[in-house]
């Protein structure tokens, strides 16, 4: 997942011109402590995950003393927000906030562009503010040539029902919001609230950023920051996960892996989209637990390949193995398989009692049957085998039903 944490988020937010709260990084109750003090004396403590929903769960506290501080700091640290346990806080300073405004920006496909969503009535999800308050949630598409005039976004502020310096701060705001949208490649910001102080100023009480996965390559200093914590997106990252991510950057620009582990005991390797989607399904509704997800992009990838397999293979409990794709059109299937047979080879089990189905049909096709020949007992199929066929047999050997 490539979503940022909060610290982070602010940060670059900040950086990008949008007024934040001081805040610190915490990972025990007398760092804590110490941030109040350094904050003000009051503060607002909050685990440091990557989602939302953390009020809901008890782990967003205020504090007006060292004391409660450490109270409530150890209270959330050790923590399970919905599933992702808390190993750090940040403490923020405590705002005054007089109103809450809602705005997030996102790229709208069917559009193709920058879409603003904006609200004066901010401090809720953004669900409950479609569903309850759609009238007051206003769109704002932006024309990616042109950019987010000053005027435009002034106008979005006022139509949303601001008036004044108000409206002008906000605007300014959410010009800030678009420039570091475009700069970082992000796939969507969300600043809420955005608060109006006591004081008049308007400031971002908590952000969400999160980036383009495919355009991380443009900013490594970025990626670095996408940390074991952001985890795939429900929950941390599994160690046969990290595993996949270490394979993937043995060279991020060649053959990018997408991988889930799962809690059946089917390896599922299928590749291609659709294709992958349809066959899952296919598995699913013979009675199949897939214990993974998997596919990578086309190129030279036969040592990604041998080490995917390999690692595949080392989840306890797998009772089979499924590797396949559509048609190839832009990687030869002799690539696909040489990494294959590579790691089967090495992993010395006999393949008549652990099931192996590959199905590979495209360019290379010939010296991949050369190949598979090799490792006796994997079954090899090419594009006479449908979907079905495929999670049929998988399941009826991996369950010890088959009957040939």
């Amino acid at each position: 997942m490539s979503r940022l944490l909060e610290n982070d988020s602010l940060a670059l937010l900040g950086e990008g011109g949008l007024p934040v709260p001081r805040f610190e990084v915490c990972t025990g109750a007398e760092e804590a402590a110490r941030a109040l003090e350094r904050l003000g004396g009051r503060v607002v403590i909050k685990a440091l995950v990557p989602v939302g929903k953390r009020g809901k769960a008890g782990a967003v506290k205020f504090a007006a003393s060292v004391n409660e501080a450490r109270v409530h700091a150890d209270a959330i640290l050790g923590m399970e927000v919905r599933r992702f346990p808390v190993k750090k806080l940040i403490v923020m300073e405590a705002l005054d906030i007089a109103r809450e405004i809602f705005c997030s920006i996102s790229f709208d496909a069917p559009r193709k562009c920058p879409l603003i969503l904006f609200s004066a009535e901010g401090g809720v999800d953004v669900e409950e503010l479609a569903e309850h308050h759609s009238d007051k949630l206003l769109e704002w598409p932006v024309n990616i040539l042109e950019g987010l005039k000053v005027e435009d976004a002034i106008e979005l502020a006022r139509r949303a029902g601001l008036t004044g310096d108000l409206a002008e701060q906000a605007a300014r705001a959410v010009r800030a919001m678009y420039g570091v949208f475009c700069a970082h490649d992000c796939e969507m910001i969300e600043v809420n609230p955005l608060a109006e102080l006591a004081d008049g100023r308007v400031v971002a009480a908590a952000g969400v950023v999160q980036l383009d996965a495919q355009a991380l390559f443009r900013h490594p200093e970025l990626e670095a920051k996408l940390g074991v914590e952001g985890g795939n997106g429900w929950r941390p990252f599994t160690e046969l996960e990290m595993r996949m991510r270490e394979i993937d950057a043995i060279d991020p620009h060649v053959g990018a892996i997408r991988f889930s582990e799962l809690d059946g005991d089917i390896g599922f390797m299928v590749t291609g989209g659709g294709y992958g989607l349809s066959s899952l399904e296919a598995l699913l509704d013979e009675g199949g637990r897939p214990a993974t997800t998997f596919d990578i992009t086309p190129g030279r990838y036969e040592e990604k390949m041998r080490r995917a397999v390999k690692a595949v293979l080392s989840k306890p409990g797998i009772k089979g193995l499924l590797l396949a794709g559509n048609v190839s059109n832009f990687t030869r299937v002799d690539i696909k398989v040489a990494g294959v047979v590579h790691a089967l080879k090495e992993a010395g089990l006999d393949f008549e009692k652990f099931p192996v189905i590959i199905r590979y049909a495209g360019p290379g096709v010939e010296e991949a049957r050369r190949l598979i020949a090799e490792v006796p007992g994997v079954e090899w199929c090419e594009d006479e085998a449908s979907i079905e066929d495929l999670a049929k047999r998988i399941v009826a050997r991996s369950y010890g039903s088959d009957e040939s």
